[in-house]
Formats: structure tokens, C-alpha cells, sequence
């Protein structure tokens, strides 16, 4: 396995099998320190059971998998202990469709639960009590403020839209402050608008970590990615910087099936098949 202390995501070998049926065979990738790379391909190419493999949520059938340098496999593999997965989860800011937001604590709480996983911010006595520390609420409010949801901080998680807890989801990551930022169609629940607020505020949360992210509407591709992996059949069909992700490659990819509800692959009006995605 790759050593160097920037490398991120190193994956080697790695097959994912459930039930008979391969869901993930990829034979390498690596992702470096401070990368944006968007995951993209049409429904069923892995894309998410990546992203739960590499959050150690779904077990390897063979090969091998590096996150911020734990190094885990298949059954015959390196594997780590509980207190390893628990450091380890806690450098992962992941932004996942089930959004794992506690239902019966407000949207402020939730966001500050963020903070459980840096070191020293808050001690767990404080959560099971719900007395938190007024500097962390405060900056609980902040990040819900920047994302709109100012007046509904004392609202129930499960009292909330779709698109606002995905909101929360993000806010929460301020606080926590990953090293690594896995997000699975962060703003599948957001409308157009929502939708650009909710970008910038992954892109700003995870100024400071690596970020991959699955994006189902490529027009969101130059804003959230410098590196593009197109997915399919659970293997990796291209590798390519934003700039060199051609119209025709996505075509290929989805091969006629629509990229994001019903817009078909993205095509900018007067450019050539072969012409690259304006940057």
C-alpha cells in the first residue's frame, strides 16, 4: 500500500461482492490530499457502495483499502480494531442519503453533535445531558444562518423538509471539521437555488479536507470537482480531470439514459461532441 503521508484514499484489488452479484471491482485509485472528486455513472455503478467502503460500512470480499492512512481488506486482510474505526469515522465528514441526523433533537443539536469528533471540543457527558457549550451553539447557528435555516434551529430533525435536513447534515459537518468529506448527492433533496447555497457550503466546509462527492447533474461537475471518475457496471470507465471530461465520454457512459431527471447527458448549445466542459 501507498505510504506517503498525502495519500488520501488508496485502493488496491479491491472487489465487493453481495449475494453472487459484484458491486465494486477496481483494481487501483488514489486520491491525494486536498483533491475534489466527483463520482459519477448511471443508477447501480457503485458509486455509493464506494463511498460506504471507504467509510468501512460495507466489507470487502478481496483486495485491499487505505483511508487517512488505516489500512483494512478482505476476510484474509489487514483488518482494524473498534477504537481504530471509531478515530478513523471521526476524520470523515460524510454526507450520506440517509443523512443520520438524530430525529428528536433539534436542528441546532444535531449540527452541534458535529463537534463530538474533534478532540477536546465537547465531552460526551455534555450530549446525553443536552447541555451544550455556548460557544458551540453559537457556532451551530452560524452555520445553520449561512445556510438559511436561521429560524428553524429549534425545529425537530424529524419535523424538517428533506432539502433542510440535508442542510443540517452539512452544517453539521462545520463543526466537525473532517479530514476527508465523503458526499452521496448532497443536494438530491434541494431545489436550483438551495441547491448552489448548499454547494458552496460543501465547498467550504471542505476547504481544508479532501472532498468526493457522487453528482448526479453534471452541470454541478466544475463547481464541486477538479477530477472526475465515471463509474459503470461497478468498474472505473474513465479517470479524468474536469477540463478533459468531454460531452462524448458522458454519452458513453450513460450510453442514453438520462444524467439527471430528464436533461439526458450535458451539452453546452453550439460546442462540438468532442469539445471539453467549459471550466
Amino acid at each position: 500500500m501507498t505510504s506517503a503521508q498525502n495519500t488520501v484514499i488508496d485502493i488496491r484489488q479491491l472487489r465487493v461482492e453481495v449475494a453472487g452479484r459484484t458491486l465494486l471491482d477496481v483494481p487501483a485509485l488514489t486520491v491525494m490530499s486536498g483533491e475534489r472528486v466527483a463520482l459519477i455513472g448511471p443508477n447501480g455503478a457503485g458509486k455509493s457502495s464506494l463511498l460506504k467502503v471507504l467509510g468501512g460500512f460495507m466489507p470487502v470480499t478481496e483486495g485491499q483499502v487505505a483511508v487517512l492512512e488505516r489500512c483494512w481488506g478482505g476476510p484474509a486482510g489487514p483488518s482494524l480494531r473498534a477504537s481504530e474505526w471509531r478515530t478513523l469515522r471521526a476524520e470523515l465528514g460524510q454526507v450520506m442519503q440517509g443523512l443520520h441526523l438524530v430525529p428528536r433533537l433539534t436542528a441546532l443539536e444535531n449540527v452541534v453533535l458535529g463537534a463530538l469528533a474533534r478532540p477536546g471540543a465537547m465531552p460526551a457527558w455534555r450530549s446525553w445531558l443536552r447541555w451544550y457549550p455556548a460557544a458551540l451553539c453559537s457556532e451551530a447557528r452560524t452555520a445553520l444562518h449561512e445556510l438559511g435555516l436561521a429560524h428553524r434551529e429549534l425545529e425537530r430533525a424529524d419535523r424538517l423538509s428533506g432539502g433542510e435536513r440535508q442542510k443540517v447534515s452539512l452544517a453539521r459537518l462545520r463543526l466537525q471539521r473532517p479530514q476527508l468529506v465523503l458526499a452521496d448527492e448532497p443536494t438530491s433533496a434541494l431545489d436550483p437555488s438551495a441547491t448552489q447555497q448548499a454547494c458552496q457550503a460543501l465547498l467550504s466546509v471542505s476547504r481544508q479536507a479532501t472532498l468526493l462527492t457522487v453528482v448526479h447533474d453534471p452541470t454541478l461537475l466544475t463547481l464541486l470537482a477538479d477530477r472526475v471518475i465515471g463509474l459503470r457496471h461497478g468498474r472505473i470507465v474513465f479517470d479524468v480531470t474536469v477540463a478533459d471530461l468531454h460531452p462524448s465520454r458522458l454519452a458513453d457512459l450513460y450510453e442514453g439514459e438520462p444524467v439527471h431527471r430528464d436533461r439526458g447527458p450535458l451539452r453546452h448549445e453550439g460546442a462540438h461532441p468532442d469539445q471539453p466542459l467549459p471550466v
